[in-house]
């Protein structure tokens, strides 16, 4: 379970934005749990600090704002991250359902109480059992998180270069040697314009890897020896295919 996690509050008014930090630091306490918060008076202030803070963990929106309303806001985060926690503050209990549209943990009736806050950060610990390793990416001017596991490989192409994850495939500028440097050891080189994430490799061909979607993607005779032991060693002794 994470120990420190890390919290924006998005309320148009002051008093609400101090009761629920307030809230949030004594529910926190009681779980033994280290916050550090950051808070919005709006939610376009909010949006457009988010690429800011690629390591934030959880959001509190309250949904009747000037302009730009929390279900909004919600929806723009769910346009470039899947995994933010997102847990709805309002005086209407209407909008409840509306919140499932964007995976809301849940919603806080205002007032807020205290066993209900700590209620969110308790179920907001216990869905993620462990942590998931991922990259922060700019891509075709948006921020993109990208959980590792989902990355099978990435392929120079030109001056860009070419993420293929299980969701499909997202363009960045940035060199190879670059990416390798922000990625865990479970991505290895096997060409000199590609980078495999080790636990995707399906099988050891004689100059190629499949991988677990079934694409296949060349090992140069430089890296092959280098390949060849990684992937027996990822997979405790599995067999070479010459095929």
């Amino acid at each position: 379970m994470a120990d420190h996690i890390k919290i924006a509050i998005v309320d148009d008014e002051d008093i609400q934005v101090d009761t629920m930090t307030s809230l949030v630091k004594e529910a926190a306490a009681g779980l033994s749990l280290s916050v550090s918060l950051i808070d919005f008076s709006s939610g376009e202030a909010f949006l457009f600090a988010l690429e800011d803070h690629p390591d934030l963990d959880m959001v509190f929106l309250d949904i009747e704002m000037n302009e730009t309303d929390g279900l909004e806001v919600a929806k723009t985060i769910r346009q470039t991250d899947k995994d933010l926690t997102i847990v709805f503050a309002t005086a209407f209990a209407e909008y409840a359902v509306q919140g499932y549209d964007v995976q809301a943990l849940d919603y806080l009736l205002k007032p807020i109480e205290l066993d209900k806050v700590k209620r969110v950060l308790k179920r907001h610990l216990d869905r993620q059992p462990t942590i998931i390793e991922k990259v922060t990416l700019e891509s075709q001017g948006e921020v993109i998180k990208l959980a590792l596991d989902d990355i099978l490989y990435l392929e120079v192409n030109r001056r860009e270069c070419e993420i293929h994850t299980l969701n499909g495939p997202v363009t960045v500028s940035r060199t190879l040697k670059e990416l390798s440097e922000e990625l865990s050891d479970d991505f290895i080189q096997t060409h000199r314009s590609y980078l495999v994430n080790v636990s995707h490799m399906n099988r050891l061909l004689k100059t190629d890897i499949e991988l677990s979607n079934g694409v296949v993607v060349p090992v140069s005779r430089r890296l092959v020896k280098q390949v060849q032991e990684r992937f027996v060693t990822h997979n405790k002794g599995a067999v070479f295919y010459d095929d």
